[in-house]
């Protein structure tokens, strides 16, 4: 991914970075330097994940991890385990998704009370922007009849005015905090050293963490990448992105974007603008399907504070990342994104960002077109579309031709970075590489959804290496295998460039490579 050597066959590493390439890699070599054959196959650059709840995933698998779950039953069966556990005092789960069950309906605290009656429990659905707590969680978060609903999510209500369980958005907080509380550092760092090993086995060496609506284990994700960091067991780079809530108080305390070292980052400031496609909360311009209830869906922080934020960061050197799902608030970023543009320059370490952008109206991409160069990226999911490619022809019919456009998004001169928002979907980036190529699920034969959108597979392997190294300003340290940059790679068992779209999801990763060192080896006979 080096334009300047877009091919080589040797790499010379020294101190955990490239320090030479083809014949003078050889020649520097001479007969000191340890040498590892690759038996003819391919290295890229380390792939970055751009886009994962690292905290919530890595603790999804020491605790209950519902990705599986192929009916409610499996659901229930599953926490009436975990509540048998006498070590656990609450039942925390994730990954569950309905759309794919039989009877394809939202269960409710009634459903979990029968199966765990006495431990609060709270399971957030596969997007994270809804959760269902059992009555013990909601009696412990002081959540009841009379309690009023959040300024940016909803407690679903019964017609008698009782809570159901179901929580959106802001609503699931309060729950949330009192799970977190329960978690022991021991416990996070654990999940958080060995989540490591996962993330390789699929050519991952970076990630970008992002945190979700609130920002509540910000505090816990950020000591516990320290904590592993001065552990000596980090063998992952990572981008630690803190709340937008916090903007103002790590100003005071003289924090920006960017601090730290080649293994761990302060990153951007997340802040919400819209919520998900997938509970309906997404702000768009025309609405939801009568079916599901239409509404235009949920705005989060107001526009206008959003704007203050943007001209807070750049004033101070900060970067914000910024969720927004639907074409109404992509529209609106626009406009806030051009009026941060004419406020006091700083020297900032990485430009704005964007996450999803999942839903954009032609004349909109021609207002992001004409920002100034570089000045915000775009953090999109390959594997959404694959998971939402029905719901939105359902929501939205022909509308759905303006979502996921990766294609135009390059066109428009924008930077993308691919991740896939684990734990909402998998993030192994072959799939993720094949989805955004061939815009359609493995194995399908079908034309291409929105096949206008379609991209190549330089530019899908571009948006998991460079792409999100210029994302976060680290484009000369990371992203291609360039002398003087981090020795990370991934060994793959062909090169995802020279081979049909079709064949990606079947390539193997022999081996990750971070720092100069192998941190991951397929088995010989794999």
């Amino acid at each position: 991914m080096d334009d300047h050597a877009p091919h080589t066959d040797a790499v010379l590493v020294r101190c955990g970075r490239v320090e030479a390439l083809g014949a003078e890699a050889t020649a520097k070599a001479g007969d000191i330097a340890n040498r590892c054959d690759m038996r003819g196959a391919c290295i890229v650059p380390g792939f970055t994940e751009s886009h994962i709840h690292y905290f919530d995933w890595a603790l999804a698998l020491k605790r209950l991890m519902l990705d599986k779950a192929e009916c409610l039953e499996d659901v229930l069966d599953a926490v009436a385990a975990e509540s048998a556990k006498p070590e656990r005092d609450w039942v925390i789960g994730y990954g569950w998704y309905e759309g794919d069950w039989p009877q394809a309906r939202i269960f409710t605290k009634r459903d979990l009370d029968a199966v765990c009656p006495d431990k609060p429990a709270i399971l957030w659905r596969a997007d994270l922007h809804l959760a269902v707590a059992n009555s013990a969680a909601l009696a412990a978060a002081g959540i009841s009849r009379g309690t009023p609903q959040p300024a940016m999510g909803r407690i679903d209500m019964d017609e008698n005015g009782e809570p159901t369980g179901v929580l959106r958005d802001w609503g699931i907080n309060p729950v949330r905090e009192l799970a977190l509380a329960s978690l022991t550092d021991t416990e996070i760092d654990e999940a958080f050293a060995d989540a490591q090993s996962e993330l390789h086995r699929y050519g991952i060496t970076a990630v970008h963490d992002l945190r979700l609506m609130g920002g509540i284990e910000a505090g816990a994700a950020l000591a516990a990448w320290q904590r592993l960091r001065h552990s000596g067991r980090m063998r992952l780079r990572s981008w630690c992105c803190m709340a937008g809530e916090h903007l103002e108080y790590a100003i005071r305390l003289g924090l920006r974007t960017g601090l730290g070292d080649e293994w761990l980052r302060m990153g951007h400031f997340k802040v919400y603008s819209d919520g998900s496609m997938g509970a309906k909360t997404a702000w768009v311009l025309d609405p939801y399907c009568e079916a599901s209830g239409g509404g235009a869906g949920l705005p989060m922080f107001a526009m206008d504070e959003i704007g203050r934020m943007l001209r807070l960061a750049h004033e101070c050197g900060n970067s914000l990342t910024i969720h927004a799902i639907g074409d109404r608030a992509v529209r609106d970023l626009a406009a806030l994104l051009a009026e941060a543009e004419s406020c006091a320059p700083s020297q900032r370490f990485a430009p704005d960002r964007i996450e999803h952008m999942q839903m954009v109206r032609t004349e909109d991409l021609h207002r992001y077109a004409a920002l100034a160069p570089g000045c915000v990226a775009v953090s999109v999911q390959p594997s959404h579309l694959v998971l939402d490619m029905d719901m939105i022809d359902g929501e939205f019919g022909d509308l759905g031709r303006f979502t996921y456009p990766f294609a135009s998004l390059l066109r428009a001169g924008l930077t993308l970075a691919f991740g896939s928002d684990c734990p909402v979907t998998h993030f192994d980036p072959l799939r993720g590489m094949h989805a955004a190529i061939t815009r359609n699920v493995p194995g399908c034969e079908a034309e291409p959804w929105h096949s206008h959108e379609c991209i190549t597979a330089e530019e899908a392997l571009r948006a998991y290496t460079m792409g999100p190294a210029a994302s976060c300003g680290l484009a000369e340290e990371q992203g291609s295998i360039t002398p003087g940059k981090l020795a990370d790679f991934a060994v793959l068992s062909k090169n995802p460039l020279d081979i049909p779209a079709a064949e990606l999801p079947d390539v193997r990763v022999l081996k990750t490579i971070v720092a100069g060192e192998v941190v991951h080896a397929a088995p010989e006979n794999g």
